[in-house]
This record gives structure tokens, C-alpha cells and sequence, in this order.
């Protein structure tokens, strides 16, 4: 049986500062490997900030490029795979996107498929395809916060039978208040999809605040791990919106255990 250990980070940032970002998670990555994860997860648009406002554009680079390096240096120096988020800038146009490195360099990138309207409005367009990335015998695809909202989403993971699909978010506190909150109510619709999926899924958002010039951003926190019976196999239940870090092992292929009834024996037992 394979396994694959992964860590889920609920992490926080700060507004538009890539490097200051990049340093902060290099500290995260280093303790995630020291408990052994092979698979570091950080949240929608993590390096950049989750935001809409202006500046956002101004902090997008090219991917594969000076960020995807800096993330290679990280996962090389940690021997893990990184999938982290952020501002994507290919020419004239903006994604939401989520790089992918491993020690040996740059896997790839998903790019979101249904941007709100919101994320419309400020600049960013959506992705045409699903790429799948290996990690150590995993299949693992990639959607995105809102994507989950869809059904072609789910068909494409189901498609391309992917073994695990990791789901990042950016969700201030209105979709939860504090990490116990969000994750439960994340719960109820990422286990169908598991389900359907036959895959494991890795969901996550930002934490804590993040000031801007307009404003304070607030994110609720929160990571889950759900298996492909719909099972949380990890989640955060703390009420609290500060940083968390969840880690689980992934087994391939599932031992699906369907109980047996013997009709006419009394008591049944599964």
C-alpha cells in the first residue's frame, strides 16, 4: 500500500508582500518536513494575499518564474512538493492560480476555472484545463475555492482519476466565523464530492487578518482532510482564527470495507 503524508496549512499573510510571504512560509514548510510531510499545502493566492483590491495585479508574476524558483529552493532544501497560491500575470491576463513544485523543480500550474464575479471584475479570468501532478504515486489535481460549487469541476477530477484533490480557499468570515466553524460547514458538501471522486480531499483557507490600505481582511482559519468514504480523517476544531497546520496520511488504494449482513441471524453485525 502506498502512503503519502501531507500537510494542510491554515496560514496567514501579509497584504501584497511576496517576499515577506515567501520567508514566512519557508519557516511553515520547515515544520511541516519535520514531521515528516512530503506534501506542504498552502491556501488560495497565500503568497500574494487574497484580495481583490488593485494592487493584487501589480504583485502578479509569470509561472513559471521568480516565485516558482524560490519555491523550488524551499522544497529542495525541505525534499518535499509544494502547491501554493498566487497572482498569476500571462501577458495581458491575470489568474488565480496554484504553482506546484517538488525537489526536483517545477511541476506545473491549475489555474482557476470559475472565478467569482467579484474576481472577474478585478481583473482575473479563468482556466481552461486540469493538469494532474504526481506526487510520489499520487495523482493529485487542483481546484479552487469556488470551483467546488460546480459540477463540470468534479467531472474532470473524476475523469481524470485523480487520487487526492487539493481544494485552497480564501474565505473571509462570513462563510465561518473561526476555524471549527468553517471547516464544519466546508464538511458538508466536500464529502459528496469525495465520494463521488473516490479521492481524498485536502481544504483549507487563509487565517487571521491582513491589513491593507482600505481595510482589514478577515479569514476564519481552518483545515480538513476528508477521505474518499467522506470521512474527516484531520480538520481544525479550534474557535479560533490564527494559523493551523493538520497533517494526514493518505493510503492507496483505499480499503473499502463493506460490511456483510447474514439475513435470518440474530443480532446483525457489520
Amino acid at each position: 500500500m502506498q502512503s503519502l503524508k501531507v500537510a494542510v496549512i491554515s496560514s496567514k499573510s501579509r497584504f501584497c508582500d511576496v517576499e515577506a510571504n515567501l520567508n514566512h512560509f519557508e519557516k511553515l514548510t520547515r515544520r511541516a518536513a519535520g514531521r515528516s510531510a512530503r506534501l506542504v499545502c498552502f491556501p488560495e493566492l497565500a503568497i500574494t494575499s487574497y484580495t481583490l483590491e488593485p494592487e493584487i495585479l501589480n504583485a502578479a508574476q509569470k509561472i513559471p518564474g521568480p516565485i516558482t524558483d524560490r519555491l523550488h529552493e524551499i522544497a529542495a532544501a525541505n525534499d518535499v512538493y509544494i502547491s501554493a497560491g498566487l497572482a498569476e500575470k500571462a501577458g495581458r491576463v491575470f489568474h488565480i492560480a496554484q504553482a506546484v513544485v517538488g525537489p526536483a523543480g517545477y511541476l506545473g500550474k491549475f489555474r482557476k476555472y470559475h472565478p467569482t464575479g467579484g474576481e472577474e471584475a478585478a481583473g482575473f479570468s479563468p482556466g481552461k484545463s486540469f493538469p494532474v501532478f504526481e506526487i510520489d504515486g499520487f495523482r493529485m489535481g487542483i481546484n479552487i475555492c469556488f470551483d467546488g460549487r460546480h459540477e463540470d469541476t468534479l467531472q474532470a477530477m473524476i475523469k481524470k482519476k485523480v487520487d487526492l484533490i487539493h481544494h485552497p480557499h480564501g474565505n473571509t468570515l462570513g462563510l465561518g466565523r473561526d476555524a471549527e466553524e468553517w471547516t464544519r460547514g466546508k464538511l458538508t458538501y466536500f464529502a459528496p464530492r469525495a465520494i463521488a471522486a473516490r479521492a481524498y480531499i485536502l481544504i483549507h483557507n487563509s487565517a487571521g487578518d491582513t491589513p491593507s490600505p482600505k481595510g482589514t481582511a478577515q479569514y476564519g482559519s481552518g483545515a480538513l482532510v476528508v477521505d474518499p468514504l467522506g470521512q474527516a480523517v484531520a480538520r481544525t476544531t479550534q474557535k479560533t482564527r490564527s494559523e493551523k497546520m493538520v497533517f494526514a496520511e493518505l493510503k492507496k488504494p483505499l480499503s473499502l470495507h463493506i460490511p456483510e449482513f447474514e439475513i435470518g441471524r440474530s443480532p446483525i453485525r457489520c
